[in-house]
């Protein structure tokens, strides 16, 4: 008897199943397109596994570009050197409801315990067997991560896809003494190439060495710039803007200003910073716009209005309120800053010592061999079962 009711159950449902699948079937394809291009990413990845059919469309590099036009930004977040990182998720309708917060403060709330809108899941696990992954920087979507102290292992991932590269190796460093390194990763538009640059600041009497990467080439090359004779420290990382990266400097009188590699010229240029207001201060990008931001009391943000014009900074914010109703939500050393009017949002790290790392980026789903331009580009990917996890020695 039950045997025979499970199974009129189940044929019941298998038809309803038929009926749904013909239903959705039968949609114009520029109507499903239409659908999945506002769907959340993780929903566009679970549509792709349903059927060939959905597979193919979502898989098509057309598709891919037009849902970069609606895909808003997405938060991941790892521990400190951890090759594991997480895309944060939180319910939209319930957050706003319960706390009528904005997505910073969800993603505080992963590090709580009975958090019921977060979840930090799908995991992306950088394949590198007993490897740290010490810097992560983000460009377009894509990861640039440096596994090793000194940069030597390297690779540009896409954390959506699981699809990446491995980078040459840097060249070594000539002459032993001690340097300061920073690395940057930025984009050309001109050309439509990837590029990793590493700067070496000596402290003895030796010329800085700009070494630059295009992503897909198998050699790294000395960049013969005019460099900034009287600088004698940068920032580790760049923040990407505009076809250049940029750093803060600081020369022999103890002066800070930023400091702007641009790939077109190839050239380093200067910008003056808004007035002194204190040793602790960041460099972002946030709506287009080059920021600043000083972490004193209260917290103060300029941007500049005209890119290189230095009489364009403006302030934006001058916040002293560190309550999570308020434009900036504090945690450990986290700025989150949310404009409300324009309904844009950043992330702010204040001290690089902290044990946990946010990272904003707009998921992208068009394939690296769609991107990154070079002969003989050998793409990997994490989630093929066939592909063996990496060791270094």
């Amino acid at each position: 008897m039950i045997k025979f009711l499970f199974q009129s159950f189940f044929v019941r449902w298998m038809r309803k199943l038929q009926i749904r699948r013909s239903y959705v079937a039968s949609l114009p394809a520029d109507i499903i397109t239409d659908i999945f291009v506002r769907l959340p990413i993780k929903s566009v990845l679970i549509c792709r596994c349903v059927c060939k059919h959905w597979n193919t469309l979502i898989s098509n590099p057309n598709f891919a570009k037009l849902l970069l036009t609606y895909t808003l930004p997405a938060v991941m977040i790892r521990r400190k050197h951890s090759r594991f990182f997480h895309l944060v998720e939180y319910d939209r309708i319930e957050w706003h409801e319960r706390r009528n917060n904005t997505l910073f403060s969800g993603v505080f709330e992963v590090l709580k315990p009975n958090s019921s809108s977060i979840k930090l899941d799908p995991k992306f696990e950088i394949p590198l067997l007993g490897t740290k992954v010490y810097a992560v920087l983000v460009c377009n979507g894509l990861f640039y991560l440096s596994c090793s102290n000194n940069g030597d292992i390297s690779l540009v991932c896409n954390p959506i896809t699981g699809e990446f590269i491995r980078l040459p190796k840097h060249p070594p460093i000539l002459k032993p003494c001690e340097c300061e390194i920073s690395r940057g990763f930025g984009f050309h538009p001109k050309t439509n190439q990837y590029k990793v640059m590493r700067i070496l600041i000596f402290k003895h009497d030796h010329p800085m060495v700009v070494e630059m990467l295009r992503v897909g080439s198998t050699t790294w090359i000395n960049i013969e710039v005019d460099y900034p004779k009287n600088l004698i420290s940068i920032s580790r990382f760049s923040v990407y803007l505009n076809g250049a990266l940029h750093w803060l400097g600081k020369d022999v009188d103890g002066n800070v200003s930023i400091w702007a590699f641009n790939f077109d010229t190839e050239r380093f240029q200067s910008f003056s910073i808004p007035s002194d207001q204190g040793p602790k201060v960041g460099i972002h990008e946030f709506s287009g716009f080059f920021c600043m931001t000083y972490y004193n009391e209260p917290i103060t943000m300029w941007i500049m209005k005209r890119y290189g014009i230095e009489e364009s900074w403006t302030p934006i914010l001058v916040n002293s309120d560190r309550n999570i109703n308020s434009s900036i939500t504090m945690f450990h050393d986290y700025i989150a800053y949310h404009d409300r009017e324009n309904k844009e949002y950043k992330i702010f790290r204040t001290d690089c010592s902290d044990n946990i790392q946010i990272l904003c980026l707009v998921p992208t789903l068009i394939p690296l061999k769609d991107i990154i331009i070079g002969d003989n580009v050998e793409v990997h990917n994490i989630y093929s079962l066939n592909y063996p996890k990496l060791r270094f020695y």
